[in-house]
């Protein structure tokens, strides 16, 4: 019987198993790649030195494995430099958080702390384009976009060996990338961590592998990934393999704060709630009281990105630098259910492929050999 695990994910790209792991934390990339899957590092984040020293870090670990680099790329996007942004802030946002700031004992920030609104304000003011030079420059085997469509960086990039995947979370934008001929489409659905839609990953992901059909793209199932059960059922979907997240936040690895790691141990899947009170985008986070702030009745709605970052900027470093626990949060997905202990990564690995092996021994033994 052929090895359910051995997907196109894994002949394609030379990984041992259909697993893909985001995370911000090289070491985490690293560990995940080196185990057999797929590692990909968040950049948003970072300058474009920084993230040429990551590259360089990641790639003397883990060798001619196969991992990659994400960015944001947000298609609805306001432009301009910082002081034109801010300009552009309405008198009754800038209110409420000052408000909150004084009403709440959230100095000032001091600038000795990296900013915390979960995407940097150089990347909000255009770094993007700097960072995936870098990542075309140094030839990262794959770019994925993370927010927005990557269709006009194809060619430049396959011209230097770099594949491009691109994250969708409605069909009609799987159907415009396929159409532009990405390598590999990430259907996420509505329970993932971070910047999510409305569709469920049961939902989208068939939809999407449907879409894909005759074409040369795979498909990776995102969204609520927390053990082999789902890599199984993702794979039985038609799924190349799984787009996980949330759970690499808890592991060893990781850099996530340690009572933000213990949060994601005690949460629930009800527990995470969407908010675009940090970027002006839909990010599904732990509860805190930053993001409870914003479902107040007399809280105005969130600006649109990256005006949203630069309204709270000073706030969340405000609340970053004086270590004000109640009202931090990490973006996290509905498969924080499936988090019960701070971990190795490699262990997580290892477990997501053993209960997949189980699972279709599983479905082996309840078909008769008549079915």
């Amino acid at each position: 019987m052929p090895d359910p695990l051995r997907t196109r994910l894994c002949t394609q790209y030379g990984c041992d198993v259909p697993i893909v792991a985001f995370a911000h934390t090289r070491d985490v990339v690293a560990a995940v790649t080196n185990a057999g899957g797929i590692g990909v590092f968040g950049a948003s984040p970072l300058t474009a030195e920084e993230l040429r020293f990551n590259i360089s870090w990641i790639r003397e670990r883990v060798g001619d494995r196969p991992w990659g680099v994400d960015l944001l790329l947000p298609a609805s996007f306001v432009p301009g430099n910082y002081e034109d942004l801010d300009a552009q802030i309405p008198d009754g946002h800038r209110e409420f958080v000052a408000q909150l700031m004084r009403d709440n004992g959230i100095p000032h920030p001091t600038g000795t702390h990296p900013l915390s609104t979960g995407i940097e304000l150089e990347r909000a003011l255009g770094n993007a384009r700097d960072l995936l030079d870098v990542i075309l420059e140094e030839r990262v085997p794959i770019f994925v976009s993370g927010l927005g469509s990557p269709a006009f960086i194809l060619e430049e990039a396959h011209s230097r060996g770099v594949r491009v995947w691109g994250m969708v979370g409605l069909p009609r934008q799987a159907a415009r990338q396929l159409e532009a001929g990405v390598d590999l489409i990430v259907a996420q659905g509505y329970d993932s961590g971070g910047h999510s839609g409305t569709i469920g990953t049961f939902t989208l992901v068939p939809e999407v592998v449907r879409l894909a059909e005759g074409t040369e793209s795979l498909v990776l199932a995102a969204g609520g990934v927390n053990n082999g059960r789902q890599v199984a059922a993702a794979i039985a979907m038609g799924a190349d393999g799984v787009w996980t997240g949330t759970i690499w936040l808890a592991t060893h690895e990781s850099e996530t704060e340690t009572f933000l790691k213990q949060r994601l141990v005690e949460a629930r899947a009800e527990d995470v709630y969407q908010s675009s009170a940090m970027t002006g985008k839909p990010i599904r986070q732990l509860p805190s009281k930053f993001g409870d702030a914003w479902k107040t009745a007399g809280a105005p709605e969130p600006l649109g990105m990256p005006l949203q970052s630069v309204l709270v900027r000073d706030m969340m470093e405000g609340i970053a630098e004086s270590r004000m626990e109640d009202w931090m949060t990490t973006p996290a997905g509905q498969s924080v259910v499936g988090i019960h202990s701070i971990r190795p990564t490699s262990e997580v690995v290892y477990q997501l492929v053993e209960e997949a092996i189980e699972s279709f021994e599983r479905i082996g033994a309840n078909l008769s050999p008549g079915d």
